[in-house]
């Protein structure tokens, strides 16, 4: 009696997680209803082809920023691109290896634009940054202690990751 229970619950088993994948191979569903498939991805452009194609029309690129965390680059990357601004990345995996100090020319990685959509960009990290400051956690007393102790102890220093210290603007040349 036992192994026709066991034998039973094997099957329902199965065919659930068959039922499963099939699902999931019929593609990701968006909310519009239709699915994530190549055809329906086709309109997307990527900014940093398309950075490339105006940089061989002629266009002017410019070092905008530098940004040591991986989550930074993440998100800024995305509004950009949602945003339409074309961008390139430079040492892109750098924040994810070699994470820790905030050093010039170590572990950041570099963003390019275009010098047309400088100021949109400058406005759009201005509202992230500030976004990202508002959401610091105020200084509790456990966090002065542990600072306190991190300078007694000559220890590195790691900003946290809701710190806007790890974004670095540039002045655009003229």
């Amino acid at each position: 009696m036992q192994l026709l229970l066991i034998i039973i619950g094997g099957i329902c088993s199965a065919l659930f997680l068959y039922r499963s994948w099939h699902k999931n191979t019929e593609g990701i569903k968006l909310s519009d209803g239709t699915s994530e498939t190549p055809d329906a991805l086709n309109g997307m452009i990527e900014m940093q082809e398309y950075f490339f194609s105006e940089i061989q029309k002629g266009k002017k690129a410019v070092k905008f920023m530098h940004l040591f965390y991986q989550q930074d680059i993440m998100m800024i990357q995305s509004i950009f691109q949602s945003n339409g601004i074309p961008y390139k990345i430079e040492n892109n995996h750098l924040p994810s290896v070699l994470t820790g100090y905030c050093v010039y020319g170590f572990n950041h990685a570099d963003f390019y634009i275009l010098r047309e959509n400088y100021d949109e960009a400058l406005n759009i990290v201005k509202e992230y940054a500030e976004r990202k400051k508002s959401f610091e956690n105020s200084k509790n007393p456990a966090k002065k202690i542990g600072d306190l102790i991190t300078i007694i102890t000559a220890a590195g220093y790691i900003p946290d990751k809701d710190e806007t210290s790890g974004i670095v603007i540039f002045k655009p040349e003229d």
